[in-house]
């Protein structure tokens, strides 16, 4: 804070001392590198959250690409109803994809279904030929990293994205690779099959990240047409593949320092001292309001708008912390009706059915506990102090709140949740390692019945159940 309040002030009392001097043209361009210095954090941190979304929006699509089930359905016998079950219609109504279109291992589409809600949109009403045509980079992108050296396990999602713009309609358009988790069914052939999704994007660009991001007179507009002076982050593709860019006003601190020290500056040889006084004060609050901007620019990347909850960029660095402190569990858990509630009452209530896990999740836990919402209805949470089993009964408290009834707008709702538990020691690998093993007991914990709670088969093949208990095979 000191540091900052300093680059505000410094130039502005030596442009005064200048002043004086008749040497008026030296502050100027302290003042330009410092509004520079600010405009270019900016576009950083606004080029980051839009990553950190996008990267966010992927991940939540591993939970169809990255399936043994899906490898068998779609590329070792191809089954039509099933794809049309659990890829077209689950993606469409259990997420903001509202296209979806499946390539086999040729390139070729063997499914595709749009969401007739959008089917007239600009983008949408030309047909899935068209989403795949405009998708050729990705998919060129996909195949060139398809046979790249892998990582023993469960493999990581091989996705990328991308914005596009046709007209008014701007979408989210991303390629996924299909992949086996536990091995239990491979691709046939050298190539899997691939997911194309496209997500459209509510409202106008503009509005989207400029709220999203505290953006002031935000714009979207081919690469051309923005003026210099305005701060820049290339996020889009339009019809012809023109780049198209979001663009603001970026922050001038400096310049509003020196504009509101201008009546001070122009009586500086009579009143030197208080002028000076005056410039502090109004560096010291310019200051604080950068620094609670970026403040909130960086909680904003950092946590999941919805819940509130930490998102995954703090995963590792949290892990890391608590792995100097000594063993602790790493708990991943998933909502077992979450797509029922979504299906019977619609979106919104989902998203209020989130916030509500959330809040009991808060209140089930310690504080020195840490809780991360990864995506969808997937949460992990951080159990430092307690051994394993003692995370497993605190597990098995979260599953008895988490299956109480929920009143919601409109309508009263019960859920559960299954439990998958890893515990780190000090030669454990790493945090991702870790949670994938909380996964794999997660995914076991699934297959054993709602609200399970599994350890890591690493750990013993010990293994617990939510109330009540049940034996899990």
């Amino acid at each position: 804070m000191r540091f900052l309040h300093f680059r505000l002030v410094g130039p502005a009392i030596v442009g005064i001392a200048l002043f004086i001097a008749a040497m008026a043209t030296f502050p100027y361009y302290g003042v330009k590198r410092i509004d520079a210095e600010a405009r270019r954090s900016q576009e950083m941190l606004v080029e980051r959250n839009i990553s950190l979304w996008i990267s966010d929006v992927e991940f939540s699509l591993t939970a169809w690409t990255i399936w043994d089930e899906a490898i068998a359905k779609l590329d070792n016998t191809f089954d039509a109803d099933w794809t049309d079950r659990n890829i077209g219609a689950s993606l469409i109504g259990t997420s903001r994809t509202r296209s979806v279109a499946v390539l086999n291992s040729q390139n070729t589409i063997i499914y595709s279904r749009t969401d007739d809600t959008v089917k007239n949109g600009p983008f949408f009403v030309r047909g899935p030929t068209s989403m795949v045509q405009d998708a050729a980079d990705l998919l060129r992108n996909i195949r060139s990293r398809e046979h790249q050296p892998k990582k023993t396990g469960i493999p990581s999602p091989l996705a990328t994205s991308r914005i596009e713009v046709i007209g008014d309609e701007a979408v989210l358009l991303s390629v996924s690779l299909f992949q086996p988790d536990f091995g239990t069914s491979k691709p046939k052939g050298e190539r899997a099959p691939v997911l194309i999704t496209a997500m459209p994007i509510g409202g106008t660009l503009q509005d989207f990240f400029g709220k999203r991001f505290l953006l002031d007179d935000a714009q979207i507009s081919p690469l051309p047409a923005v003026a210099p002076d305005r701060a820049r982050a290339e996020i889009a593709v339009g019809a012809g593949g023109e780049i198209e860019v979001l663009s603001w006003l970026p922050p001038t601190p400096a310049s509003d320092v020196l504009w509101q020290s201008s009546p001070l500056i122009l009586t500086v040889g009579l009143v030197l001292a208080a002028g000076a006084v005056a410039m502090i004060r109004i560096t010291q609050t310019t200051a604080k309001m950068l620094v609670n901007r970026e403040r909130q620019m960086w909680h904003a990347a950092t946590h999941d708008f919805l819940t509130g909850l930490a998102n995954r960029s703090l995963l590792n660095s949290e892990f890391m912390a608590l792995a100097e402190r000594g063993t602790f569990s790493v708990v991943c858990l998933d909502l077992d009706g979450f797509k029922a509630v979504n299906d019977a009452h619609g979106h919104a209530v989902g998203d209020e059915l989130l916030k509500v896990v959330a809040s009991r999740l808060r209140a089930g836990v310690r504080t020195e506990d840490k809780l991360f919402r990864l995506g969808g209805d997937e949460f992990a949470i951080m159990v430092p102090g307690l051994s394993a089993t003692q995370a497993a009964d605190m597990c098995r408290h979260l599953s008895s709140s988490l299956s109480g009834k929920m009143k919601l707008s409109g309508c009263e709702v019960s859920i559960g949740a299954s439990f998958g538990i890893s515990e780190v020691t000090v030669n454990s690998p790493g945090c991702e390692v870790a949670l994938k093993s909380a996964d794999a007991a997660l995914y076991c914990a699934k297959s054993a019945g709602r609200g399970s709670v599994v350890l890591d088969a690493n750990m013993g093949v010990d293994q617990f159940d939510s109330y009540p208990l049940k034996a899990v095979g």
